[in-house]
């Protein structure tokens, strides 16, 4: 008879729950200076956080990053001690010991530190999503099964898309500003841009007539001064 697979498949169920971090404000420690690690040190530091990676040795393209003058890395030549997870908010996990492994998860879970295990995503509490910045519009992209390659691809797409719609995004987001100002029209102006009519005008040149149309001149003068 063939095995009932469904409880399985739930059991494999991932929920992600999205939060966008400030990226200078975020220390990351990265444990191990193999080529596990080399992507995700690439990723965070690219992205203008700070790097602690502590390891006995370091791949030589991770030693490279910090010829950088801008990067803010740190490599740190020893064994692994508790002592360099205290100052950070995102321990990244990059070795094989798994003894070591279980004494970082413990030190994370009872200190309430944010752990990403590279070798099993679902053995840690995260993973590091395919993040791609336009001008004015940031995004990342999971599979929910951990499908690396399958979320670049999906995520050079959804960068196409949103392409046609970064300098809009921006200039909403300035009349969107300035709107918070106006209380008494701010939930009527940010509903009101915040359309694919309102787009559709946009892409005409004809953003400034609609909203002339339908607010008065003041108020029009202020929010595009």
């Amino acid at each position: 008879m063939f095995k009932n697979n469904r409880e399985d498949i739930y059991d494999r169920k991932v929920n992600y729950s999205f939060i966008s971090l400030l990226s200078s404000k975020i220390r990351i420690g990265v444990i191990g200076g193999g080529k596990a690690s080399l992507i995700k040190i690439r990723h965070f530091i690219n992205l203008g956080c700070y790097v602690e990676v502590i390891s006995k040795e370091f791949n030589e393209e991770i030693i490279k990053l910090t010829k950088n003058s801008k990067s803010k890395l740190k490599l740190i030549k020893e064994e692994f001690n508790c002592e360099f997870i205290k100052d950070k908010h995102i321990i990244l996990i990059a070795i094989d010991d798994i003894n070591t492994i279980q004494k970082v998860k413990k030190y994370c879970e009872e200190n309430f530190k944010i752990y990403i295990n590279s070798s099993n995503f679902k053995e840690g509490m995260g993973v590091v999503p395919v993040q791609k910045d336009l001008e004015n519009i940031s995004f990342g992209i999971n599979t929910i099964g951990g499908n690396p390659k399958g979320a670049v691809l999906l995520s050079n797409k959804v960068n196409e898309v949103l392409k046609e719609y970064d300098e809009f995004i921006g200039f909403t987001t300035d009349i969107r500003n300035k709107a918070k100002i106006l209380k008494n029209h701010k939930k009527e102006i940010i509903n009101f841009i915040g359309t694919e009519d309102f787009k559709y005008f946009y892409d005409k040149g004809k953003s400034n007539l609609i909203l002339n149309m339908y607010f008065s001149k003041e108020i029009v003068e202020y929010l595009l001064g």
